[in-house]
């Protein structure tokens, strides 16, 4: 099951030109965690990023620095700032 959604999330990556290098790096942080919070939107990149987004506080540091870069770092600089 895991390796035929590994396969389409790959040969999406071939198809989409335009996306490719942000898509990429997008799909190699997020592929587990949009695979268990966003099953239901694959292969519908638009939609996989917009819940990935939505689930930021889930996902993986790595993911969620290529998904939300700067909401992520804003609020961890607040944070230190704070303590």
């Amino acid at each position: 099951m895991k390796r035929a959604v590994t396969a389409v999330l790959a040969s999406l990556l071939m198809t989409s030109g335009a996306l490719c290098a942000s898509y990429q790096k997008e799909q190699a942080a997020c592929q587990d965690d949009a695979m268990r919070l966003c099953g239901p939107y694959i292969p519908d990149h638009g939609k996989i990023h917009a819940c990935l987004v939505t689930y930021k506080a889930n996902i993986s540091p790595a993911c969620r620095a290529v998904v939300a870069p700067s909401s992520s770092h804003a609020s961890k600089h607040h944070h230190h700032h704070k303590s």
